[in-house]
């Protein structure tokens, strides 16, 4: 579940790196003694599995080091870049280890020496300076001589030559299969158009949501409650911030090159592990009261399984009354104190991701073992933390495009849910094989236990299985570039709407 309404009093979110400010008295500085021995061959490295072609090239740069030293070289090698700070070079040498900047040399002359090819994807060369440096400044860093070449890699994806380049790729999707995926966001058809739903009937659509709303508090609440006369077993957060960790690299490991490619975004930023707490930290307002019955609401409105009430009463998401009777079937809802209660004990035992402070929330304890499995919820568990990561990681573009559409929650969970699947199942495939992931998700010494067949599914109900469309028709690689890259269109987003 994706919060994008709550203030945590425990936000971390670290500040955003920019450049660094000219020094108001001239600092004396000590060049790094020796300076890097940079390679002296040139040569052309081939990104695998994309067009991208890297020139290195550091003959010049090797030169510039012995004539003007680090910070000179830095300096220069920024300005030609279209960076102007007069002393970022000076600052950046004063304030970095030797290993960083023997990392950071290298890298401006990589995207110097292909300034060209950029220039011509549409890349600002002294936006790549500033992510270069954010990049330094977080202290996690591929040694240049990785085999694999994994330092080129490296700087290709952190300095947006790979984000640039997806998005240039053509679509080659007629725009006719482009405007009928569109229409999935449009169930009731598109602004202007002839619409396809009869007039809403309140008094159903209120019966309906009641039951299928209660239902669902009394379902998700039933593991919550421990044995008689015993507490239910805390999680141990540290051992969750060791899986989230692994489940960092994992997923982009299985998504490469998509999220990592997004050089803007949280990946370069706070590591996941470090943005973890519990739900009972959630403060339980109005707001967060109303967003748990919207997003539960929209949820259960056109499933099945919940006897779809939504589509039931001819509720129309684009109709501005239906909306206002909605509004007046979750505020008349609440004030059932019994009924806001049991929401407010959810909240704080339903995993979120927090926009506002980029915080994601986690359940504190393990379920009463006699409702689930302790094996089952570690891979429950797991899933969670790979959906709530999938929110933190989605492009703002979606988040943006999502309030333009009718049925907002293809783009906020239904994307999420394919792609959490799809990590989750290579993830099982993983653990099966491979002890110490095994140890890592279900435990030490816990019996091997595969991922439960429901959890390998894409789940929220309509909403997971237009955006499951979607990505068929499209393709998942179109899909990734417009959920983690921001290219909506390869969403099937149209403008104008």
């Amino acid at each position: 579940m994706r919060k994008s309404r709550s203030r945590s009093p425990v936000g971390r979110s670290e500040p955003q790196p920019v450049y660094f400010e000219a020094p108001a008295e001239t600092i004396e500085i000590q060049e790094i003694d020796p300076l890097p021995v940079l390679e002296q061959a040139t040569r052309d490295h081939a990104y695998p599995g994309t067009s991208i072609v890297v020139r290195i090239d550091y003959r010049n740069t090797s030169a510039l080091l012995n004539r003007v030293g680090m910070a000179g070289s830095l300096q220069q090698l920024c300005a030609a870049l279209g960076q102007t700070n007069a002393d970022l070079g000076q600052r950046l040498a004063e304030t970095f280890t030797p290993s960083q900047l023997a990392w950071l040399v290298r890298a401006l002359t990589i995207y110097g020496a292909n300034a060209g090819k950029l220039t011509e994807l549409g890349v600002d060369l002294p936006t790549v300076v500033r992510r270069l440096i954010k990049v330094v400044r977080r202290g996690v860093l591929t040694p240049p001589g990785t085999p694999g070449d994994g330092f080129v890699n490296e700087v290709v994806l952190c300095g947006g030559w790979m984000q640039a380049s997806l998005c240039a790729v053509p679509m080659a999707v007629r725009p006719q299969i482009l405007t009928a995926l569109n229409r999935l966001y449009f169930p009731g058809g598109l602004p202007g158009r002839p619409q396809v739903i009869g007039p809403l009937d309140p008094e159903l659509l209120r019966a309906g949501l009641r039951k299928a709303l209660t239902r669902v508090l009394d379902q998700q609440l039933r593991p919550w409650d421990p044995p008689p006369g015993e507490r239910l077993e805390r999680v141990d957060f540290t051992e969750i911030r060791r899986i989230a960790d692994f489940l960092e690299r994992f997923v982009c490991e299985v998504l490469a090159p998509f999220p990592l490619a997004y050089a803007d975004g949280p990946l370069y930023g706070v590591p996941y592990s470090g943005c973890l707490t519990s739900s009972e930290e959630v403060t339980v307002d109005h707001d967060g009261l109303l967003g748990w019955m919207e997003n539960r609401g929209t949820r259960v409105g056109r499933d099945p399984a919940y006897e779809a009430p939504m589509t039931a009463a001819n509720y129309h998401p684009g109709r501005t009354a239906d909306q206002e009777a909605l509004r007046q079937i979750y505020a008349d809802l609440l004030s059932d104190a019994d009924f806001a209660r049991k929401v407010g004990r959810l909240i704080n035992h339903t995993p979120q991701h927090a926009a506002a402070d980029g915080m994601t929330y986690l359940l504190p304890c393990y379920p009463n073992p006699a409702v689930q499995s302790r094996a089952e919820w570690r891979w429950r568990m797991t899933r969670t933390m790979i959906h709530e990561f999938m929110h933190r990681i989605t492009h703002p573009n979606v988040v943006d495009a999502a309030q333009h559409v009718h049925q907002p929650q293809i783009l906020k969970e239904g994307f999420v849910e394919v792609f959490t699947a799809l990590v989750l199942q290579r993830l099982s495939d993983r653990a099966a094989a491979d002890q110490e992931v095994r140890d890592l998700i279900l435990g030490p010494g816990t019996p091997w236990t595969p991922a439960p067949d429901a959890y390998l599914k894409v789940g929220y109900g309509q909403d997971g299985a237009d955006a499951q469309q979607i990505t068929k028709v499209l393709g998942r690689g179109n899909v990734a570039i417009g959920y983690f890259l921001g290219d909506v269109r390869r969403l099937a987003i149209m403008d104008p709407q």
